[in-house]
């Protein structure tokens, strides 16, 4: 089953806006306000492993079509325009599954995208503070909250105090957690980095911190980035979600600056190393009688 077998002509948009990101870098924030405008696309993770398994898609490109044209009228606004997020680790799936077409798969990366996402515009987002963002990431993963829109109240919505047993959730101070979230974000941004210039892609970078500090201009920047013309020239642009972050992540940052990051590189080295001996070990006695 070829892509034009199952996505007709009508379907396919006529511009494709691909978020560029890593986890609670602002993306959501980006996202959800390009989607307010309601002329560039609908940028959702349609594309993490856990979609695409969920609407059959494995590991064939048969597979992935189908769920391309349904994502198509879900992501796109009346202009055919598209949009979409991508985190890093997404990328690399989507372009595997995409290269088991026999058409596609001596293509370059850049041409699969242009194929799947026809005219694309890349926008990547990036956080300067990467520990801020490492916290971010582990309060989020403690308390299951990962979002919080501007203009509905959410009792899960905020994000608990460490300090508050009223909260019924305790918050834990997990610095290695915090180095190694760091670690991996820095090493995605490097990938995303590197893939723009070997497949000598332009792409507009946002960075969070200059974003929130000037919302309404950054806005416009990425809009006319993408050659996309807003309804109004002179329409407000709100933020579409609420901050996040508190008092508990500031906490967490002093913290985390009194500790020598070298003595968390080497405890978390010697982990991993104590942990794969562990593992050469058992695979060499075998199963216990």
């Amino acid at each position: 089953m070829s892509y034009a077998d199952v996505v007709s002509a009508d379907l396919r948009p006529t511009k494709s806006i691909i978020i560029c990101s890593t986890g609670r870098s602002g993306s959501t924030l980006l996202s959800r306000t390009l989607s307010s405008l309601g002329c560039l696309g609908k940028p959702i993770e349609f594309f993490r492993s856990d979609m695409l398994a969920k609407n059959g898609v494995t590991a064939l490109a048969s597979e992935l079509y189908p769920y391309l044209a349904r994502v198509y009228s879900q992501g796109q606004t009346t202009n055919r325009v598209f949009s979409a997020k991508l985190h890093w680790d997404h990328l690399g799936e989507l372009l595997a599954i995409a290269r088991t077409d026999p058409t596609l798969r001596s293509h370059p990366d850049s041409e699969i995208l242009s194929y799947l996402f026809p005219n694309p515009k890349f926008v990547f987002i990036r956080r300067q503070n990467l520990v801020s963002q490492a916290i971010s990431m582990e309060i989020s993963k403690q308390t299951g909250v990962y979002l919080i829109l501007k203009d509905r109240k959410q009792k899960k919505g905020a994000v608990p105090s460490a300090d508050d047993p009223a909260s019924g959730q305790s918050l834990s101070f997990k610095p290695l957690n915090i180095y190694r979230y760091k670690q991996g974000v820095a090493g995605r941004n490097r990938s995303w980095q590197s893939f723009f210039q070997q497949n000598h892609l332009p792409f507009f970078e946002v960075v969070y911190e200059d974003l929130v500090k000037d919302f309404d201009r950054t806005i416009r920047q990425t809009v006319a980035f993408c050659g996309v013309d807003l309804p109004q020239a002179d329409m407000e642009i709100t933020r579409a979600t609420k901050k996040q972050g508190n008092q508990v992540n500031e906490r967490w940052l002093r913290y985390y600056q009194l500790i020598p990051e070298g003595l968390l590189a080497a405890y978390s080295e010697a982990r991993s190393y104590a942990r794969s001996y562990v593992r050469r070990a058992t695979s060499l006695l075998g199963p216990s009688p």
